[in-house]
């Protein structure tokens, strides 16, 4: 297993899997006893991903695209 890190912070973590040909996003909740979810997407459901975190930001600049 081959994961390469892309993304880091006191909350978030975004790696790769090279092998599973996957992207890992984990998220925790932070606190003394901070609880972890991690979503795996494929290619397309990263893609999928990505097109609605833009369409957000679109939202919040307040340019409906």
């Amino acid at each position: 297993m081959t994961w390469k890190p892309i993304y880091d912070s006191e909350q978030l973590s975004l790696i790769v899997d090279d092998v599973k040909q996957v992207a890992m996003l984990e998220v925790n909740s932070g606190g003394y006893v901070p609880h972890y979810i991690t979503f795996h997407w494929n290619e397309q459901e990263l893609a999928e991903i990505i097109q609605a975190l833009q369409n957000a930001q679109q939202e919040l600049k307040g340019n409906h695209a």
